[in-house]
C-alpha cells in the first residue's frame, strides 16, 4: 500500500498509479480513447486478477492512446473521479518485455480515473467497467514526460509504445453518498460543486477551542475501526485566529491526487483527523476542526471505502 504524503502527514491525512477506456469491443463512447491497430494487436492470456501472459508484436508503435478490451466485464461504469483497484502489466513495445506489473498479491491502493497525478493511465480507465481486461497502448513520452494532465490521446506523432494489461478489479464511489445532515452552530458552511468537491468558507468568529467532529452526511456502509485503512477525498482550510484569511491547506480534488488511504493506526496521521475518521462509515461525510501546531484546520472528509492494509 502506497505511503502517506508528508502534507497530510503534516497537518492531518494520508496516499495513491496512472487517459480514457472503451465499454465494449468495438463500440466506444466519443469521450475516451478508442481501440486502435496498437492496442487491437495486444493478447494476455491468464484468469482476470491474476498475472497474465502478454503478447505484442516487437517494434509496436502508437499514435496517442488506444484501448482495447479483452474481457469484457459486467461491474459499474468508471467515471471520472472514480476510485479504482487494478492490477497491471506493463510492456515495452519496442521489445515486448514485461517492464513492471503491480505484483497481484491484491495489495495495491486505488487510483482514481481521470485525476491529473496519473496521466495517461489513469484517463484510460474512463469508460471502462469492473470486471474489464484493458490493452491500453500508450506513447512513450505519455510517461516520461512527467507532465501531469496530457493524456496523449489526441498526438498525431507516432511513437514507440508502452502497453499496459490493466484488470479492473474494485470500484468506490466518487463521493460520499449518505444522507444530509445539519452541522452544529457556528460551523463553517460547506457548498458542494456537481463533482462533490466541497467549497469551505470560514464564519468571522474565532475557531473552538477544541476539536469538534460533525456529520455532513450519514452513509449506511461498514464502519471504520482503528484496524482498518479508510480510502477517503478531504479538503482542509486553515481557520483564521479572527476567522479572517482562510487559506486552502490541502485537497484531494484539486491537486490532482483523487483519493487517498488512511491507515487508522495510532502515529499515522494526526490525531484529530484520524478521530474524525475512526467510527464513521462509508458514505458519510465529515466536518472536523482540528487543531495542529497552534492552527485549527476545517477539514471536510468524505469516506469512500474501506481497504486492504
Amino acid at each position: 500500500m502506497r505511503t502517506i504524503p508528508a502534507l497530510l502527514v503534516t497537518i492531518g491525512l494520508a496516499a495513491a498509479l496512472t487517459g480514457c477506456a472503451s465499454s465494449g469491443a468495438g463500440t466506444t463512447p466519443s469521450s475516451c480513447a478508442a481501440p486502435g491497430a496498437a492496442s487491437e494487436a495486444v493478447t494476455a492470456t491468464g484468469s482476470f486478477g491474476k498475472e497474465p501472459k502478454v503478447s505484442v508484436p516487437s517494434g509496436l508503435t502508437t499514435k496517442g492512446t488506444q484501448v482495447s478490451v479483452l474481457k469484457t466485464g459486467d461491474g459499474r461504469e468508471i467515471e471520472d473521479g472514480t476510485p479504482v483497484v487494478i492490477e497491471y502489466t506493463l510492456v515495452d513495445g519496442a521489445t515486448g518485455e514485461v517492464a513492471q506489473t503491480s505484483g497481484y498479491s491484491g495489495q495495491t491502493a486505488p487510483i482514481t480515473a481521470g485525476a491529473d497525478n496519473y496521466g495517461a493511465l489513469g484517463a484510460a480507465l474512463e469508460c471502462a467497467h469492473v470486471g474489464d481486461r484493458l490493452a491500453v497502448a500508450l506513447p512513450k513520452s505519455a510517461l516520461s514526460s512527467g507532465s501531469t494532465g496530457d493524456t496523449g490521446t489526441s498526438s498525431k506523432k507516432t511513437e514507440d509504445a508502452v502497453i499496459a494489461v490493466i484488470d479492473v478489479k474494485k470500484a468506490f464511489d466518487a463521493r460520499a453518498t449518505g444522507t444530509p445532515q445539519l452541522a452544529g452552530d457556528k460551523m463553517p458552511a460547506v457548498v458542494l460543486a456537481p463533482s462533490g468537491a466541497p467549497g469551505i468558507t470560514i464564519p468571522s468568529w474565532k475557531a473552538p477551542s477544541s476539536d469538534e467532529t460533525h456529520l455532513l452526511r450519514k452513509g449506511s456502509g461498514a464502519e471504520l475501526t482503528a484496524k482498518d485503512t479508510a480510502l477517503i477525498k478531504y479538503t482542509a482550510v486553515a481557520w483564521g485566529t479572527d476567522g479572517a484569511d482562510a487559506t486552502v491547506a490541502g485537497s484531494s480534488w484539486t491537486d490532482g491526487s483523487g483519493a487517498q488511504t488512511v491507515p487508522l493506526a495510532k502515529g499515522q496521521v494526526a490525531e484529530g483527523v484520524r478521530n474524525a475518521i475512526v467510527g464513521h462509515r462509508v458514505g458519510d461525510q465529515v466536518l472536523a476542526i482540528v487543531h495542529q501546531q497552534g492552527t485549527a484546520y476545517a477539514y471536510v472528509i468524505d469516506v469512500l471505502g474501506k481497504v486492504s492494509s
